[in-house]
């Protein structure tokens, strides 16, 4: 053997040795990580003595939820129900048997802190991946990281920043397994993938995506194009060749697609509805989408209303970043393999225009809803908010691109400023009105003071003081912040989840033990007002407080 054939055969293991030396010296994710933990907790702490932490009420419900896991009159796993899932709830498992951390929301709030975080280094490793240049991973990251609504919505119960964990974990492992075809990182997309898809429905969308760009690159990879296959076929060159794509495909299908093929298999075991997530009695979109809805059967209103969620949550200015970006990306990186993953977060912009258009999830912006609804004309704007993941990807990629002229490191670190500049300028004042500029923050608010969650809120502040034991009778769906706020054990209160208890206590609630009754209505009745109201069941109870929404009787 040479001295030529040595030096080559050494030079790969030489250059890996070193790949690894610089990675290990590279400390930039965890300075990046401990930077995301101080201002995550300062975001907490700032929200939380604006008052603002609890203010959507889904919040409150996700914290009620896993706490009735253990605390219910029919305590268990049944108590994850069968439309919201589950993942969420799970996490928030190990917190929310302690009252302080359940009633302050840090209980809910830390899993979505945590995700905050692992978003924060992941949204750098995957621009760092691309680009391989720090500066603009750094500003890409940033972006996501300093944008008010992230920031607002980190420190509260909600379900959204671990969505964003999940599916940059998805871009990055996808991405990756792309760059080294190392097995490793199929795996970890499968993983990251089955994570998503038990947290939000979301990540469905997102799964199949990245099976599409899974299989095409593996096809391309395996096989080339369309034309070298059918070459390749005709002079039997794959006659013996084992289908790696094919067993990779299953097996993320597998990994990735687990979660889904559970939660409809729960839905079949516990409900006795496969898709009971979809049209179940507390799922079907009727229940929040009207047929009048302008944006129902509207492409343009579905558009329209989309766009100004995204544009309310990320900023024009961003946004406008955000289109350069992608035509950026699309004419220097040419739809090179590697970009796709991070591409298919843009299939988010269309499904929802989609499911507005089909009236499968109802979404209220001001500029398009204004004159339908008088005094609440916002509503889950929030989901025009994950739209900052591609956004930060492209403006990365954007502002990389920059350094490849003569004096390109300089172009790059002024562009690298101008749009952190940009972010804390748009930041700051957002926080001068956080009540009227941090759109999601808003939302929650105007929420919290309609009419209708004041009426609420007296009653239970009436059950706070008044309630001296006992059971309990009162429906969760729409009054899922009565309980908390009143401070009631949530073992004393029979509701709708109470599955072998509701229907005989609702039925005949004295001779079940039920000591008050809560009940909506006439405005918007539920069913314990639909059951008992005119009932002679309620003979042995009276009125002890009444306001133009809520009746609370106690057993004589």
């Amino acid at each position: 053997m040479s001295v030529v054939e040595i030096s080559e055969r050494r030079t790969p293991s030489f250059d890996a040795v070193v790949e690894v030396s610089a990675q290990k010296r590279d400390q930039t994710s965890l300075w990046l990580a401990l930077i995301a933990i101080v201002v995550s907790v300062l975001s907490f702490i700032y929200f939380s003595h604006q008052g603002t932490i609890l203010s959507y009420k889904d919040a409150v419900s996700h914290m009620e939820i896993a706490k009735r896991i253990f605390n219910s009159p029919t305590p268990g796993f049944g108590q994850l129900g069968g439309v919201w899932l589950p993942l969420p709830h799970l996490l928030m498992l190990p917190f929310v048997w302690n009252n302080w951390l359940y009633y302050n929301g840090l209980a809910g709030s830390l899993s979505s802190m945590v995700s905050y975080i692992v978003a924060s280094v992941l949204l750098y490793k995957i621009i760092f991946d691309l680009t391989s240049k720090k500066l603009p991973a750094l500003t890409g990251a940033f972006v996501f990281m300093a944008n008010p609504n992230i920031l607002y919505m980190q420190s509260t119960a909600m379900t959204e920043l671990l969505l964003f964990a999940c599916m940059l974990g998805m871009v990055y492992s996808l991405q990756r397994w792309i760059r080294t075809e190392e097995k490793k990182y199929l795996l970890y997309a499968g993983i990251a993938s089955f994570l998503g898809t038990l947290s939000r429905y979301e990540a469905w969308v997102l799964f199949a995506a990245m099976l599409v760009v899974m299989f095409y690159v593996g096809w391309r990879k395996q096989y080339g194009s369309p034309y070298h296959l059918v070459r390749g076929v005709v002079q039997k060159r794959y006659r013996h060749q084992d289908n790696v794509l094919g067993g990779r495909f299953l097996a993320f299908l597998f990994v990735g697609g687990i979660g889904i093929l559970g939660w409809v298999f729960w839905n079949d075991l516990i409900l006795g509805n496969p898709l009971y997530f979809q049209d179940g009695q507390y799922a079907k979109p009727s229940l929040w989408v009207g047929k009048s809805d302008k944006v129902v059967g509207n492409w343009v209103a579905s558009f329209h209303t989309y766009w100004y969620a995204m544009t309310d949550n990320l900023h024009l200015v961003i946004v406008v970043l955000m289109i350069v970006g992608l035509l950026v990306m699309l004419v220097r990186g040419r739809l090179r393999h590697e970009t796709l993953p991070a591409l298919t977060l843009l299939v988010m912009f269309p499904f929802y225009v989609v499911a507005l258009y089909e009236g499968q999830r109802p979404l209220y912006v001001s500029q398009v809803q204004h004159a339908a609804f008088e005094t609440n004309n916002l509503l889950n704007v929030r989901f025009g908010l994950l739209m900052v993941l591609p956004a930060s990807i492209l403006i990365g990629y954007m502002v990389a691109q920059l350094d490849w002229k003569r004096h390109g490191k300089v172009l790059c670190a002024v562009g690298c400023a101008a749009v952190a500049a940009l972010t804390i300028v748009l930041a700051v004042e957002s926080f001068n009105d956080p009540a009227s500029s941090i759109i999601t923050n808003k939302e929650a608010v105007v929420e919290m003071h309609s009419t209708y969650d004041e009426d609420s809120a007296m009653t239970s502040q009436y059950l706070r003081h008044h309630y001296n034991g006992g059971l309990v009778l009162m429906e969760s769906y729409g009054n899922e912040a009565l309980p908390y706020q009143a401070h009631l054990s949530l073992g004393d209160v029979v509701y709708e989840g109470s599955y072998k208890l509701w229907n005989p206590t609702l039925a005949n609630p004295s001779a079940h033990h039920i000591r008050w009754i809560v009940m909506r209505g006439p405005s918007q009745p539920d069913d314990v007002y639909k059951r008992l109201h005119y009932s002679p069941e309620l003979s042995s109870y009276k009125l002890v407080y009444k306001n133009p929404d809520y009746s609370v009787y106690e057993r004589n």
